[in-house]
């Protein structure tokens, strides 16, 4: 598969389901939400493809209007719809091009303008040569829909799965630390030894339970550290974070289990975290 055909791939999958209001909606949201929005399937799946699809009412789009950048893959139906495709490699989510596409994509909004986020597991990844995914499930196929009104908001409608406004807000959110970097507020002990836990059990965070142990610390109700690695590696505490809060609700994902690790040594981690 071509990178250039990943929009299209994944809108064929997920165009055949169903998507839903969503309920208490439409959540309206300036359109930078699109990079913590786009971190929300892989949460769910790690071998996500991204694809964006954004009409224009009244245009039939003969080529791209957005910026080129690095990583995206756009292209023009002949319904005159954007497609831009964002490759993805089963290991990290692909920020490095998700983020500038979210800031471009608001920088051309216009009212009555579609933007239609969508992922899904196509069984293969994009690293120096496709690659079988390592998983095989449909967690992460998932499909947003909205509309741009008059003041350059994002007005979410509809999704899939079928999600309230309550929900949809707080996995923006946890998406969203990323990007922003924080705030990576915690309410208590409590939950930040369960967010903890979380980062520590998931394999798709692949973290050391030593280097926690050594770069992570609780200072005002927050997790901070000083490593510039470990902050590379923050996109597995956002994963814990979006886990930990929306557990039990509408989103699926693997259950966590110590991988490389013994679970005393997990714990032994996060407790010397959290004091």
């Amino acid at each position: 598969m071509k990178k250039t055909e990943i929009a299209a791939r994944v809108f064929e999958v997920m165009d055949a389901v169903h998507v839903a209001p969503i309920v208490g909606g439409p959540l309206s949201v300036g359109l930078e939400a699109l990079a913590g929005l786009s971190l929300v399937p892989w949460f769910c799946d790690p071998s996500v493809q991204w694809a964006l699809r954004i009409t224009v009412a009244g245009t039939s789009l003969k080529k791209s209007i957005l910026p080129k950048i690095a990583g995206t893959y756009p292209s023009v139906t002949e319904a005159g719809a954007l497609l831009v495709g964002v490759p993805g490699d089963g290991i990290a989510p692909s920020g490095y091009a998700l983020f500038p596409l979210a800031g471009a994509v608001a920088a051309i909004a216009q009212p009555g303008m579609t933007v239609e986020l969508a992922t899904a597991n196509l069984g293969t990844v994009k690293r120096d040569y496709d690659t079988k995914a390592e998983t095989s499930t449909d967690f992460g196929n998932q499909r947003y829909r909205g509309t741009v009104d008059n003041a350059g908001r994002w007005r979410i409608i509809e999704s899939a799965p079928p999600l309230t406004a309550a929900v949809l807000s707080t996995a923006i959110a946890c998406g969203s630390l990323v990007p922003d970097n924080g705030p990576w507020t915690v309410s208590d002990k409590a939950e930040a030894h369960a967010i903890l836990m979380q980062w520590l059990l998931s394999r798709e965070a692949n973290i050391n339970p030593a280097a926690v142990k050594r770069f992570i610390t609780i200072r005002d109700g927050a997790f901070h550290t000083e490593d510039a690695e470990m902050v590379r590696r923050f996109h597995g505490l956002a994963l814990a974070c979006f886990r930990h809060r929306l557990a039990n609700g509408p989103f699926h994902w693997p259950e966590p289990k110590p991988y490389f690790s013994a679970l005393a040594e997990l714990e032994d981690a996060a407790r010397s975290v959290v004091g």
